[in-house]
């Protein structure tokens, strides 16, 4: 090994020259993230030196914007008004040659010799739980009873890094992309489809690469032990989330028919999935029971409704089983004292708590005047304002208590903390098709397994942990970028939804004021939109739950979770925004 990246006496990230500081967190900023646009002649496409860093593998990248393959018609002209989101929000739509040249090499299933040294589970019950229309499947969970009430539970991950490999356009590509995209209508993966849906894709009844993670548990649902090896799987069902619960349920449906066979698993995953819920609440950790809004499209992809998607227990299975095996290898990684990449959930700043605390109060809710806030309270405040009238409007304000997640390099030594869940050592590694924290992740647990000490000095390198550090934080930058993507694409599709329906008179719940209007809940439409105070009047004064706007001589007020007439006046294209109107 080069004497460069020899170990040079690092003990601890929080140690590291020019290292994040742990009480301030690098929070990447919108539209940050390396893409090379500064460097353009570079991207010439001639091969990287090796060993070359995060910054410069993303700043070779060609350009990869333009038409898509697949999905619905308006992603394949790039004038179009989604696409035009895409480029706006830097998303890459296209894979340029030198991936496809990689990926037309790769065969479209595991080769035998795949197989060599691998833990052979194909004759296991093992099967995949997902949603309805998903198509990349990257987890899979197995379960059998132990004596005493204990279990065997197994989290079974595609194993991409068997095929995308370092040094590779494929990786390069991946990490500049950071993560899939996922909007109303379409997905931009990660990876290419031929690799995220088909070759590392859990499928049924077809023998995959998988990344295994063993972990037996007690009756009380404490963690015994675990062990995690590289595997050959072949999933026996495709489920989805419905299936799953009408099974659960009792119910008498097609879909619970074909899966009746798996009826003793999914009992067993029951019982686990109950008590694992039990000890998260134990720990204080955040409980949401979030909405999540899904559009119905007709056959020419235009909107015909909204709906709330629909969340089941089954759901809760999956988040246990997914929460079990990252800490599992999280806890890997800190037993061994080494350093990695992990999920990071800090804790909000108390000046911030302190003043959101003082705006809750004035809505009647109390946040706990104590050292440090845990989930449980947060999750207490949420109950305490589903029983209001304008609970969308107090959950809002409560969520002001929280802050985002973000990737972060952290060891045993400067312990990551998550607060949501109240955890330490928590990482992603279920999920390698469509993040690129959880390749690095696998990566680097195979390399620790196969080559123990060598890579063990690698991985505390400096010059490894800061190009590491720049990893996390472009993939915190890549995640929020996305997040911004999926909510300007769903905007655009509630302003196509609703055009026709301008000039109508709507029915609507005022869902929030503040000084600048009133956020409206569209009743029949499960849409929300925005009402200026100034195209209602002048002078406008919030109190608690109310505003009062001058209107002439006369005032008017308008309070949260009170019915409102509106009138659609106009739809903005350019700034996604409904625009009303009282009658």
């Amino acid at each position: 090994m080069n004497d460069k990246k020899k170990d040079r006496g690092f003990k601890s990230f929080k140690d590291l020259p020019g290292a994040t500081p742990k009480k301030e967190p690098a929070t990447p900023k919108p539209g940050w993230h390396f893409d090379g646009d500064e460097n353009p002649a570079d991207r010439d496409g001639t091969p990287l030196p090796e060993g070359a860093t995060a910054r410069e593998r993303i700043a070779r990248r060609p350009r990869a914007f333009g038409p898509m393959e697949f999905g619905p018609p308006h992603y394949k002209d790039d004038g179009s008004e989604e696409m035009q989101l895409f480029a706006s929000h830097r998303v890459r739509t296209m894979f340029p040659d030198d991936v496809k040249k990689e990926v037309g090499s790769l065969p479209q299933d595991p080769r035998e010799a795949d197989f060599a040294g691998r833990l052979d589970l194909r004759r296991e019950t093992i099967f995949t739980i997902d949603g309805d229309d998903a198509k990349d499947f990257d987890d899979a969970i197995s379960i059998r009873p132990l004596e005493g009430g204990a279990w065997e539970l197994g989290v079974h991950i595609a194993d991409v890094s068997h095929y995308v490999r370092p040094g590779t356009a494929l990786d390069d590509e991946a990490l500049t992309r950071g993560t899939s995209v996922y909007v109303a209508d379409q997905v931009v993966p990660m990876l290419p489809e031929a690799i995220s849906n088909h070759l590392c894709s859990l499928v049924e009844a077809r023998p995959r690469l998988a990344y295994s993670v063993t972990m037996r548990f007690e009756a009380n649902g404490k963690r015994r032990d675990y062990s995690i090896a590289k595997s050959v799987i072949k999933s026996v069902k495709r489920c989805t989330y419905r299936g799953v619960q009408e099974l659960l349920d009792g119910k008498d449906t097609p879909e619970a028919r074909a899966l009746a066979h798996l009826k003793e698993p999914l009992e067993q995953f029951r019982k686990w999935t109950n008590v694992q819920q039990k000890l998260r609440e134990a720990k204080g950790a955040l409980k949401l029971e979030s909405r999540e809004r899904k559009f119905v499209f007709d056959a020419n992809w235009n909107v015909v409704k909204v709906v709330d998607y629909p969340r089941h227990f089954s759901n809760l299975l999956i988040e246990e089983t997914a929460l079990a095996a990252n800490q599992a290898v999280g806890d890997f990684f800190r037993a061994r004292g080494l350093p990695t990449i992990y999920r990071v959930h800090p804790e909000k700043d108390p000046e911030e708590i302190e003043a959101v605390a003082k705006m809750l109060a004035e809505h009647g809710i109390l946040v706990p005047q104590k050292e440090r806030l845990t989930g449980r309270d947060i999750g207490r405040m949420i109950r305490a304002a589903r029983r209001k009238s304008n609970a969308e409007a107090l959950i809002q304000r409560i969520m002001g208590l929280i802050e985002r997640a973000v990737y972060e390099v952290h060891d045993h030594q400067d312990v990551a903390k998550h607060f949501g869940l109240a955890r330490e050592a928590y990482l992603h590694f279920t999920s390698p098709i469509r993040r690129y924290p959880d390749l690095i992740v696998h990566r680097w647990l195979h390399a620790l397994q196969s080559r123990g000490a060598e890579a063990a000095v690698e991985l505390r390198t400096e010059e490894f942990l800061h190009d590491l550090n720049d990893v996390a934080l472009h993939c915190s930058g890549q995640a929020e970028l996305a997040e911004m993507a999926e909510t300007a694409v769903g905007d655009l599709k509630v302003c196509q939804f609703m055009e026709p329906h301008i000039g109508e008179k709507i029915a609507a719940k005022v869902l929030r004021v503040s000084p600048a209007g009133l956020e409206l809940s569209l009743l029949e439409f499960n849409v929300t939109g925005f009402l200026p105070a100034r195209s209602i009047g002048e002078r406008a004064e919030v109190k608690g739950s109310t505003i009062t706007i001058r209107v002439g001589r006369n005032v008017k007020s308008f309070t949260e979770g009170h019915p409102i007439a509106v009138r659609l006046k106009d739809v903005d294209f350019l700034k996604l925004q409904l625009m009303f109107e009282l009658v």
